[in-house]
């Protein structure tokens, strides 16, 4: 065992924590469980079939759009280990493009972030419903609550503390209203009211550790569920866990540069939105074409995002949901330098 392996044995007060965790989070798990579950084989979705496995949880459903996706062989050790019967949804890129005009619809956003990781939940969810699955379980909120995300990982304690609670505040996920759409209903244990006042209470030693060498969050959800299979596995997003990722690279070789110049600079003329990239135009046409008779966002209000011109979510938010631009705010103007001359 190396010294980095011993930064994250859980001390006294830890493992008393952890257990709290785990009692909160199996409560959470209504029972009987629903009998479907969205597995990825990462951390928040193996503990959520830890728990539910034995109260009505039968069926796993993966959505696999590239052979090397590495949720594969962890969904599988999940559902193998569990007895679940495990539906591996295989598609490639244009098989998954089929969901995005209804993704669009639901979600109206042209995000290529959004979009890329919510194709992969549409199909998962549609999938359940073709097999007659009423009602789903989802990991959704972990990554959010018990810092999962790396960009998390190097904030001094009280940033970020301040940043989760933010994120908490403002946590949406697709899977709810795609599921509405398609007749699902999507549950997350995560998002219990108790489970997300327990996260709030945690300071950084909870969430952020370095194992041989490699930081990692969700510390103490780890401490809390030692035996899931995946209790170490690196946070891969739904994009790079299903092969979505390689969506950008797709659409990019499908544009002639000189094409794509020209398109970007029609929409800014014309419509006012600045595109980024082949992916970016792609999904933006999808948006003009499903929202031809009137857009589902304001335009022009008094707080719009200067990039695409539909209203920001708030008057806090610095994120733009609709074409996912970030910062989505212009600096403020500069200040005088100094007091300006007396009024005569």
């Amino acid at each position: 065992m190396g010294p980095g392996h011993a930064l994250l044995q859980p001390t006294a007060d830890q493992r008393a924590r952890a257990l709290e965790l785990r009692s909160l989070l199996t409560q959470a798990v209504p029972t009987p469980s629903p009998p479907g579950l969205l597995l990825s084989g990462g951390l928040d979705t193996s503990v959520v079939a830890e728990i539910a496995q034995g109260r009505g949880l039968r069926e796993a459903l993966t959505v696999i759009a590239s052979e090397d996706a590495p949720d594969r062989p962890f969904a599988r050790e999940v559902a193998g280990r569990l007895g679940l019967s495990h539906h591996e949804i295989v598609t490639d890129l244009p098989g998954l493009l089929e969901d995005l005009p209804a993704v669009v619809r639901v979600l109206a956003t042209f995000d290529p972030m959004e979009l890329r990781n919510s194709v992969v939940v549409a199909r998962g969810l549609r999938e359940a419903r073709r097999l007659g699955i009423p009602e789903v379980l989802t990991g959704d909120g972990a990554d959010e609550l018990f810092a999962g995300y790396s960009f998390l990982w190097s904030l001094p304690p009280a940033t970020l503390r301040d940043r989760l609670d933010r994120m908490a505040a403002g946590m949406r996920f697709s899977s709810f209203p795609l599921g509405q759409a398609l007749g699902v209903k999507v549950r997350a244990p995560f998002l219990d009211p108790r489970v997300v006042a327990f996260a709030a209470g945690l300071g950084r030693e909870d969430l952020v550790g370095s194992r041989d060498g490699t930081t990692m969050g969700k510390v103490l959800l780890r401490f809390a569920f030692p035996e899931v299979p995946a209790v170490w596995r690196r946070k891969d997003p739904i994009e790079v866990g299903s092969g979505s990722t390689r969506l950008p690279e797709f659409f990019r070789e499908r544009m002639a540069p000189r094409a794509f110049v020209a398109a970007q600079d029609r929409i800014r003329r014309e419509d006012g939105v600045a595109i980024r990239d082949a992916e970016h135009l792609a999904y933006y046409r999808v948006f003009r074409e499903v929202f031809s008779d009137h857009p589902p966002v304001r335009r022009g209000g008094p707080d719009p995002c200067p990039h695409c011109g539909f209203e920001l979510p708030d008057l806090s938010s610095d994120f733009c949901v609709t074409c996912g631009a970030w910062p989505a705010r212009r600096p403020p103007p500069p200040g005088p330098a100094g007091p300006g001359p007396p009024d005569l």
